[in-house]
C-alpha cells in the first residue's frame, strides 16, 4: 500500500511539473508581444489552469486508461502494476526536469507515453501495446497537431490580415482586451488536456485496487490534479515564456491573438475527441504558421529546428529512462 500511495503522490508531481514545464507556452507570446502585463496574465491564466480538469469532460483520461496497454495486460499484472506506472511517471518527470532546466520546450504528453511504454516492453514486449489505441488516439494526434497548428496559424493570419490590412493603429488595444477570452479559454481546455494525462494514470491504479470499476475520474481527484497543475504554472511558467515567446518570432498583439485563436481551436477539438495532445507544440507551430504567412525570413527556423528535434527524440528519451529505471528496481523488489 505504501507503493500505491506514493506512485499516486508521485503522478500529482507529474501533473505538476507538467504546470511550470507546458503551460507558460499558453501565454509566451501574449506577455512577450506586450498584449497583457505579465503578472496579470500569469494569474488568471493559472485560474483557468485550475478550472480546466473541474469543468471539461475526461475523454483524455480514458485514452491513456484504455488505448496505450492493453487491458488484459493491465489488469493482469496485480501488484505489479503499482510498479510499472511508477517507473514510467519517474521515467517521464525525469526528462521533464532536464529539458526545463535548459529551456528546452519539448512535450511532457510525449515524456508521458514514452515513459509508460517502457516498463510494460521491459516486462511484456511489444505485444503489450495497444497499437492501435495509441495509433488513432495518441501518436497521430500528437504528431499531427503541429502540423494543424501551423496550417491554422497561418490561414487565420491571412484571414486576420486581409480583415485589418486598412485598420488604424488602435485596432491592437482591441486585439490585446480579446486575448483575455482567448487566454483564459485556452488555459481552460489545455490544462484538461494535460492535466488528464496524469488522471488516468491513477485510474488505472484504482481500478487495480478495486477502488472503481470503471474508467470514470473521482472528483477529488479532478480537484487535485487542478490545484497541482495551476500552481505548477505559478511556480515555474516564466522560464518557458523566456524560451518560446519571442525567440522564435518577433511577435505583436496581431500575432500573439492569431497564434492563440489557432492553438485554441485545434486542442478543443482534440480535448473533446480525447486526444493527449502537446501544448507546447500547439503554440511553437501556430507561431512559426503566423510567422511564415507574414514574413518567413524573419522566423527563426534554427531555434524551430531543435524544438522539432526535442519533440521526436522525446519519446524514446522517456522510454529509456523509464525502462532503465524498471530494470534497477524490478531487481531490488
Amino acid at each position: 500500500m505504501a507503493l500505491y500511495t506514493l506512485t499516486i503522490a508521485l503522478i500529482f508531481l507529474y501533473i505538476f511539473v507538467t504546470g511550470f514545464h507546458d503551460e507558460g507556452n499558453l501565454i509566451a507570446t501574449i506577455i512577450c508581444s506586450r498584449s497583457i502585463e505579465a503578472k496579470k496574465a500569469l494569474i488568471i491564466a493559472s485560474i483557468a489552469q485550475f478550472l480546466g480538469p473541474l469543468v471539461m469532460a475526461t475523454a483524455v483520461s480514458t485514452t491513456i486508461a484504455k488505448d496505450v496497454i492493453k487491458y488484459n495486460y493491465i489488469m493482469e499484472s496485480g501488484d505489479k502494476i503499482v510498479l510499472l506506472i511508477l517507473c514510467g511517471i519517474l521515467g517521464a518527470t525525469l526528462w521533464n526536469f532536464i529539458t526545463w532546466y535548459y529551456a528546452i520546450p519539448s512535450s511532457s504528453s510525449h515524456a508521458m507515453i514514452g515513459g509508460m511504454l517502457g516498463p510494460f516492453v521491459m516486462e511484456y514486449g511489444f505485444l503489450s501495446v495497444n497499437l492501435y489505441g495509441i495509433m488513432t488516439k495518441v501518436i497521430i494526434p500528437l504528431f499531427f497537431s503541429p502540423v494543424i497548428g501551423f496550417g491554422a496559424g497561418y490561414v487565420i493570419s491571412l484571414f486576420f490580415w486581409r480583415l485589418l490590412k486598412n485598420a488604424q493603429p488602435s485596432v491592437n488595444e482591441l486585439l490585446k482586451k480579446m486575448q483575455y477570452g482567448t487566454m483564459f479559454l485556452l488555459n481552460v481546455v489545455q490544462s484538461a488536456n494535460d492535466a488528464q494525462k496524469g488522471m488516468g494514470l491513477i485510474v488505472i491504479l484504482m481500478m487495480s485496487k478495486g477502488f472503481t470499476s470503471n474508467f470514470g475520474v473521482p472528483f477529488f481527484v479532478k480537484y487535485l490534479a487542478a490545484f497541482m497543475i495551476s500552481f505548477g504554472l505559478l511556480f515555474g511558467g516564466f522560464r518557458m515564456i523566456q524560451s518560446v515567446g519571442g525567440r522564435m518570432y518577433r511577435v505583436r498583439p496581431i500575432h500573439s491573438f492569431n497564434a492563440q485563436l489557432s492553438s485554441l481551436l485545434v486542442v478543443t477539438a482534440a480535448t473533446l475527441f480525447g486526444a493527449p495532445i502537446s501544448g507546447t507544440q500547439l503554440v511553437n507551430s501556430s507561431i512559426l504558421g503566423v510567422g511564415a504567412r507574414e514574413r518567413p525570413s524573419a522566423v527563426r527556423w534554427q531555434f524551430a529546428k531543435a524544438i522539432f528535434a526535442a519533440w521526436f527524440t522525446t519519446i524514446p528519451i522517456s522510454f529509456s529512462f523509464s525502462s532503465i529505471i524498471y530494470i534497477i528496481i524490478a531487481r531490488l523488489f
